[in-house]
């Protein structure tokens, strides 16, 4: 792993499970053992560091996410393989997600309101993806080839009851299975 690589690593895992603003850039140094002055030859600033954060991090969660639905055929197959992908999450076995700690971009656009900040708007283009990478896969069924803008509402639903499903395992403190029952999924996609 290269020393930026280990600088963004450690950063996210600082960052993730305790809040960037209880985070300096000198925990930062220790944690990822490089110097100060390799740190600033990577960022110029812990803004930097934490886009770089947040970069990283949406690439890893939507690259496990589109694996998710590899092999749902329909839009009961993809809700079920969404909630149960982040019931494994929530329940801390998806090793590239990390230990569970609730929704990074949503922790993080909490503790930068401006919706003009750099860092607020790489938190809500990550969410543009997310529910965009939903709709591809609904688009794709038989159900919803010839109906987009049906695809693009169940997406926009999965997508509420998936950002509700992590808000509450996250502030409840109590990961248990929170499965939508199937009954109850096949009623909302029916």
């Amino acid at each position: 792993m290269n020393k930026r690589s280990q600088i963004v690593n450690t950063a996210l895992a600082l960052f993730y499970n305790k809040g960037i603003h209880e985070v300096g850039i000198n925990e930062v140094i220790q944690s990822a053992k490089v110097a100060k002055k390799t740190l600033y030859n990577h960022f110029s600033s812990k803004d930097e560091l934490i886009c770089a954060c947040l970069v990283e991090r949406d690439e890893r969660f939507n690259g496990w996410l589109k694996s998710q639905f590899i092999y749902a055929k329909t839009p009961l197959d993809i809700a079920d393989a969404l909630f149960n992908a982040l019931s494994l999450w929530i329940n801390n076995q998806v090793d590239e997600l990390g230990d569970f700690n609730g929704c990074f971009f949503v922790n993080t656009a909490a503790e930068f309101p401006l919706d003009t900040h750099p860092i607020a708007q790489l938190c809500t283009k990550h969410k543009q993806t997310v529910l965009k990478i939903i709709y591809e896969a609904l688009a794709l069924t038989p159900q919803f080839k010839e109906a987009p803008s049906e695809a693009e509402k169940l997406s926009k639903l999965l997508m509420t009851l998936k950002e509700g499903m992590i808000c509450q395992a996250r502030v409840s403190k109590q990961p248990q299975t929170l499965l939508l029952d199937k009954t109850i999924l096949k009623k909302l996609i029916a």
